[in-house]
């Protein structure tokens, strides 16, 4: 499946201005120091995990609303790799997250043939869009089919993730995954 990017362009709102600077600047010296990348691309791909993570919040509040609203999109494996180390920012990530979704954006890895056949990405690049924030089409384009989970690192036994959590985003109080401090 190709996903075509014909729409991407150099307009929309610069990734950077959704989080503070001082907060932006950790996350890009945190996948440098990583990856060894560039800083423009370090700068690029970490703005791009930021508009993934803000389109994933507003599906996740529009859901709440009416739980028709919600649509599954996927991140690339450059945007992936920058989600995964900004989760290790736990002063950075938390915030960012209630800003965007008003609840923990939880990383669910999984392969599944939705993501192989491409529909995921192609469901994904419009709610990039819709957030308003500039689409880098290096980060989005010839990534179809891929993820950065081995299929068998996804057995959650067929269970959709969102029975294992509540409304919030939280492991239910009782259950097997609860956490009894």
């Amino acid at each position: 499946m190709t996903v075509a990017l014909d729409s991407v362009t150099e307009t929309g709102r610069d990734p950077r201005e959704l989080i503070p600077a001082e907060a932006f600047n950790l996350l890009v010296e945190d996948f440098r120091k990583a990856t060894h990348a560039s800083h423009d691309y370090t700068r690029r791909v970490v703005g791009q995990s930021l508009v993934f993570l803000k389109a994933v919040g507003d599906i996740r509040q529009a859901e709440r609303e009416d739980p028709r609203n919600y649509v599954r999109i996927v991140p690339t494996p450059p945007v992936d790799e920058a989600w995964h180390l900004s989760l290790q920012r736990t002063e950075v990530y938390v915030p960012t997250s209630l800003a965007f979704c008003g609840s923990f954006i939880h990383h669910r890895p999984i392969m599944d043939d939705d993501i192989r056949s491409g529909a995921a990405l192609a469901r994904t690049i419009p709610q990039l869009h819709a957030t308003g924030c500039f689409v880098d089409p290096e980060f989005w384009e010839g990534e179809v089919g891929t993820s950065c989970c081995p299929p068998e690192c996804n057995d959650q036994s067929g269970r959709d993730w969102r029975t294992l959590v509540d409304r919030s985003g939280f492991l239910p109080v009782d259950g097997p995954l609860a956490i009894r401090i």
